[in-house]
């Protein structure tokens, strides 16, 4: 319980390097991923006397100062804990081809696919840390996240908990049992339009066109000189809020395919059981790899991940965070 506000600021800025502010915006996109999470993370009423002193803390990979907040919450509340038992399993990949082989098969089949429209509805699941603070137990636990808006309407967040990583046989020493059962609802969040500030660049999205697309990504920071790992966290940021088109997919993958620097990690399944393949972007920070993964089936960027790779400021290396999208298919 020693952590100054020194290392909680280096920890913050290690997690999110960069961070943007455009002009005008009031609450940029990413600051309101960065509430969202947590409203349906570390704030969270305390409604059931058993669970008293529980605080949850979701894992955005847009908002990445989440992740820091997660981190800490268990370097201060756990600093004995092994922090490899804390990130969920890496992914294993087998060879796919090169990117401009693997971006092209995905723009054919998104162009021989029947189109999703778009839609303010986004199904998606994400990983979270349960801290109890009280008795310094951990488990790294999935949640179901379903988040509905629309200009002039409330905005409805639900979160529902996924599947434990370990059965009750199998959880590592110091890990404790979640206090929800796979499919229980955890919190239903609504916010009004006054506190659900997207700006107009990101609620007034339409059109598959570059320009189109490079307008909503502003809003997160991006701009057409941004390196492919800039370009994947604003798409993150974008994906947070919309269901988009296969049209407006492939727009996506051209523009990452344009700012360069990406590497093929290759096929592998994602975290929902499906076929994808990972596709690294350039690294904003060394020790740091995200990756996009593209749906073999539908062509879709459905997922990214946040992995440590080397020691940052006392961050754990292993997954830090994930996102995938297209859940509820």
């Amino acid at each position: 319980m020693n952590t100054t506000d020194a290392d909680l600021d280096r920890l913050f800025r290690a997690a999110n390097p960069s961070p943007r502010n455009p002009e005008g915006a009031g609450l940029t996109a990413a600051e309101i991923a960065i509430r969202e999470s947590i409203i349906r993370g570390t704030y969270r009423p305390q409604r059931r006397a058993p669970r008293r002193g529980l605080a949850w803390a979701g894992l955005a990979t847009a908002a990445a100062g989440v992740v820091a907040a997660v981190v800490v919450a268990i370097a201060v509340l756990v600093p004995a804990q092994p922090a490899v038992a804390l990130t969920p399993p890496a992914l294993h990949y087998s060879a796919a081809g090169t990117p401009a082989q693997v971006l092209a098969d995905a723009e054919r089949t998104l162009d021989a696919g029947a189109d999703t429209a778009q839609v303010p509805v986004v199904h998606s699941c994400s990983w979270s840390w349960s801290v109890d603070i009280a008795e310094e137990r951990v488990e790294v636990v999935p949640q179901v996240v379903t988040l509905e808006w629309a200009p002039g309407q409330p905005t409805v967040s639900t979160i529902v908990a996924g599947e434990s990583y370990w059965p009750d046989g199998e959880r590592p020493d110091g890990i404790a049992a979640s206090p929800y059962a796979p499919g229980e609802l955890i919190d239903t969040v609504t916010l009004s339009p006054e506190e659900f500030a997207l700006p107009a660049e990101v609620a007034g999205l339409s059109g598959s066109a570059p320009a189109e697309l490079w307008a909503a990504l502003g809003a997160f920071g991006a701009t057409p000189t941004s390196s492919s790992g800039e370009l994947l966290a604003a798409i993150t940021g974008l994906l947070q809020y919309w269901t988009l088109t296969d049209a407006q997919h492939a727009t996506l993958l051209q523009l990452l395919d344009e700012a360069g620097g990406l590497t093929v990690l290759g096929e592998t399944t994602d975290r929902l059981g499906r076929d994808v393949i990972g596709v690294q972007v350039s690294s904003v920070v060394p020790q740091r790899t995200e990756t996009a993964l593209v749906s073999v089936d539908t062509g879709r960027i459905v997922g990214v991940e946040s992995t440590i790779v080397a020691p940052l400021d006392g961050l754990p290396t292993g997954v830090v965070s994930y996102a995938m999208w297209d859940a509820d298919r």
